[in-house]
């Protein structure tokens, strides 16, 4: 009885429907969607974060900075950061200011490590290879999450169309063919 079952959708059969061919096809279409698709969106997606974290971590350079100014004092936790005004030179020669996170209480004149892009330009420090490789593989799970729950959801909007289309079909048949059954016999 499985294998009969399973596919009796597929079969000649008098009782069965254009819709219940065309619920098969949605069934199988999602099914080859989702082997293929999920996957793939995930490993694609997982590949162009990786490769733009890398990018990241080949673009960015430690550079040494002279802090301008004292930096705030905050109260609270052992190694607290507060924002200050650093110098630097860039690697075109020319000396650059900004403000960025530096240890709280620095005073100035302290050296401290800031990240540059590749015009000296401040900027945040790369992830490290493992935070690289954590947001590779999230953005891959999303991927292929959202893309499981498109393929299911427009597989269930499908399905509760030809539902309604059945049974607004058997309806029709019921007002024709149910007063002959409801008469009474003489």
């Amino acid at each position: 009885m499985g294998a009969k079952a399973r596919f009796w959708r597929w079969r000649h059969n008098p009782l069965r429907r254009r819709s219940d061919v065309a619920e098969a096809w949605v069934v199988l279409t999602t099914a080859v969607l989702m082997a293929v698709g999920v996957p793939l969106a995930g490993a694609l997606s997982a590949a162009g974060v990786g490769h733009a974290l890398l990018s990241q971590r080949q673009n960015r350079h430690r550079t040494s900075a002279v802090l301008t100014e004292d930096a705030e004092h905050v109260v609270s936790g052992a190694y607290v950061l507060a924002r200050a005004t650093v110098r630097w030179t860039a690697s075109n020669g020319t000396v650059r200011t900004a403000k960025t996170q530096v240890t709280s209480g620095s005073k100035a004149g302290t050296k401290t490590v800031i990240w540059t892009d590749g015009q000296g330009r401040l900027t945040d420090e790369p992830p490290t290879s493992g935070q690289a490789y954590a947001q590779s593989v999230l953005a891959g799970a999303l991927a292929a999450g959202s893309v499981t729950v498109l393929l299911l959801g427009g597989r269930e909007v499908l399905r509760l169309r030809l539902d309604r289309d059945r049974t607004a079909e058997w309806e029709r048949e019921w007002a024709q063919i149910g007063p002959e059954w409801s008469k009474r016999r003489a």
